[in-house]
């Protein structure tokens, strides 16, 4: 049986004239300057590309990328898909300015894999000690620029004489040896860096297949997600599929691929535009990353500081706004500043929508100032390439994205079904923003363990929504029983529209069937009545006014002065009415500057009682991560937990009080 064919891409770096193309030219046979200008300058200046036998069963498709500091955007639009690097250097010369911007871009697209050409070796005429040399400064600029490639191997070698070339090829094949394997489940993702047409064909798109597999048997239709602005993404049909200039029925990730497209001009292509199928890829102008800022830089990344953004194939310009680190629980700073040399999660603003997805690497370039060309100053990863919009959400976006960025999926779920709220999130979504296509197993799980709900078919919502919104649901029926006692009941109509903020009608549905089987709300005939018990009898018209305040709150209860800033009470009259609705068991003492509505009180105790009930312990992280609450509320309320029993201490932890289960 033959053995399969590894493909792998493999791509050029290096300063200009230390000879890239001449080194292709030598390996492949193939000229990858096709441009006339290109001729008649004697420079790359777009991408060039050349198949390359490495060996038995192993295919290379070379993408060799300018050098000039002009065209380093058309470089990292080459270098975003490869899987290994052949930096070329030559002994002349050594390490030269575009070396170390190329290095640098290579780090930040997280290229691990690479192999060294010290090219020219013939000019030196056999000088070991100066081939020592270049060899020794090539080492110290790896180390420097990017630790990750310290190791590659490094082969002195001459186009022109031929000299070491087959050495070069047993070192990239010993790196070949050691690349994992693309993720083959994945949706495909195909960055298009050349359209043209093909004599007898028509319209071809080609690119690195990124992740996933191509196939057009049993569906030959592709999602073009566009880049620029007021182009639609759209729906593209291939004709045929191509690798090397062979045809091929299926291509899988890592190679280079051509598709034949119908139905479309070139004209109606861009470099920078993307292939794919499913819900990973979308067209935004805004995404959080995590973001390297490179040491020499002599910026200090603020709130508004502009930067070009290269994105896949595509590149525009954006400005940035530090979120806050990585690790950490805090909620994020009004201003934060962002030192070279450091790192942080970043909300990056694109002034022209670019193709992104989750995990996408992204280098940044400054522009302007007292450089012609600008310079590589930082760059990482996308970790939520479509986030929620809004003004003041900065705590919100950091806390989501310090979830999205781990590598725990089911954290990544969770922080986006808490994010959504009552409005629910789609499937669709989840993906989009967790970037894991197969995340059926785990949302089924954690519908299984009530962290989730499932609505209908293809949405969810956090199983903690529902209890609080049926609490604010009893909330608006009581309000109504006091107000109207000569009334039977409220509509359902009714009742859902007093839900408190924006509620989607689904969620808003699902929490009065919770209300319903937990007889917390009755259905009477064609109304709904407060179930079980009258509503709370007594109350004065301000007492009424504080307890809507206290459960439109939800779990998040409001402060003394708040409560007297709200409802128009002087201090003695907000404590006065506190303490009759406390008495009346319409509100629960946490603390002397805590309460909470009984209702919510209800469902927090639930949640300790489920964690304990699966876990020997909680602490005041765990009950943040239940609950979503600030550290000044968590620890009272911990402490409440263990005068009433239900929690003791041991420590800095708590383990199930003698009460935790009574009744």
């Amino acid at each position: 049986m033959a053995k399969p064919v590894r493909d792998l891409v493999l791509g050029t770096a290096g300063h200009i004239d230390h000879g890239k193309t001449a080194l292709v030219r030598a390996l492949t046979g193939v000229d990858t300057d096709r441009l006339p200008e290109e001729k008649r300058r004697g420079i790359t200046i777009d991408l060039g590309f050349a198949a390359w036998q490495v060996g038995p069963g192993l295919q290379a498709s070379i993408v060799d990328v300018p050098g000039h500091e002009a065209f380093v955007r058309t470089m990292v639009a080459g270098a975003g898909g490869v899987d290994a690097v052949l930096l070329v250097v030559s002994a002349e010369e050594g390490v030269m300015p575009q070396t170390r911007e190329h290095l640098l871009v290579c780090r930040l697209l997280g290229i691990t894999h690479a192999v060294v050409a010290l090219t020219k070796i013939d000019r030196l005429h056999g000088d070991a000690e100066a081939i020592a040399l270049a060899e020794a400064d090539v080492r110290a600029a790896l180390a420097d620029l990017a630790p990750a490639l310290g190791g590659a191997a490094i082969v002195p070698c001459s186009a022109h004489s031929g000299a070491g070339l087959s050495e070069l090829t047993a070192a990239v094949r010993r790196v070949v040896a050691q690349l994992p394997a693309r993720p083959l489940r994945d949706r495909p993702i195909v960055p298009v860096d050349r359209c043209f047409v093909l004599k007898g064909h028509g319209t071809v798109v080609t690119g690195t297949l990124l992740a996933g597999q191509l196939e057009i048997a049993a569906d030959p239709h592709f999602t073009l997600v566009p880049t620029g602005p007021d182009r639609p993404v759209r729906e593209l049909r291939a004709r045929a599929l191509h690798v090397r200039g062979a045809a091929a029925p299926r291509i899988p990730a890592g190679a280079r691929a051509a598709v034949n497209l119908g139905g479309v001009a070139v004209g109606e292509l861009a470099r920078g535009d993307v292939l794919t199928r499913g819900h990973r890829v979308v067209a935004g102008d805004a995404v959080h990353a995590l973001l390297e800022h490179l040491p020499h830089d002599p910026r200090t990344w603020r709130s508004g500081t502009s930067v070009q953004v290269c994105a896949g194939t595509a590149h525009t310009t954006g400005r940035l706004d530090p979120l806050g680190p990585l690790v950490g629980d805090e909620d994020a700073p009004k201003t934060m500043s962002l030192a070279p040399g450091t790192s942080a999660l970043v909300r990056i603003r694109l002034d022209t929508p670019l193709p992104t997805w989750h995990g996408q690497r992204i280098v940044l370039r400054s522009h302007g100032g007292d450089l012609a060309h600008g310079h590589t100053c930082g760059g990482g990863v996308v970790v939520d390439p479509r986030p929620r919009p809004g003004r003041g959400q900065r705590s919100r976006w950091l806390r989501v994205a310090r979830a999205l960025a781990g590598a725990d999926l089911r954290v990544r779920l969770a922080a986006l079904l808490a994010d959504a709220g009552a409005l629910a999130i789609s499937r669709a979504e989840l993906e989009l923003r967790s970037g894991a296509p197969d995340l059926d197993a785990v949302l089924s799980d954690m519908v299984q363990s009530s962290d989730a709900v499932r609505l209908g078919d293809s949405r969810h919502v956090a199983a903690a929504v529902l209890p609080e919104l049926a609490a604010a649901a009893v909330a608006v029926a009581d309000r109504f029983h006091a107000a109207h006692p000569d009334r039977p009941g409220l509509s359902r109509a009714a009742l859902l529209g007093g839900l408190p903020g924006r509620v989607a009608p689904d969620v808003a549905a699902a929490a009065l069937d919770h209300a319903l089987r937990r007889g917390l709300l009755e259905l009477r005939g064609d109304v709904l009545v407060r179930g079980g018990t009258e509503p709370t009898p007594g109350l004065s018209p301000v007492g009424h006014k504080v307890l809507d305040l206290y459960v439109r709150a939800g779990v998040a209860p409001p402060t003394l002065k708040e409560v007297q800033a709200a409802a128009n009470l002087t201090e003695r009259q907000a404590l006065d009415a506190l303490t009759a609705l406390q008495k009346a068991g319409a509100l629960v003492r946490v603390s002397a500057d805590l309460s909470l509505a009984r209702e919510h009180h209800a469902a927090l105790v639930d949640k300790v009682r489920s964690h304990l009930g699966a876990s020997p312990q909680i602490d005041v992280q765990a009950l943040k991560g239940l609950t979503g609450l600030s550290r000044k509320f968590v620890v009272p309320f911990l402490e409440h937990l263990d005068r009433l029993g239900l929690t003791r201490r041991q420590g800095e932890v708590r383990v199930a009080g003698p009460k935790l289960h009574a009744g």
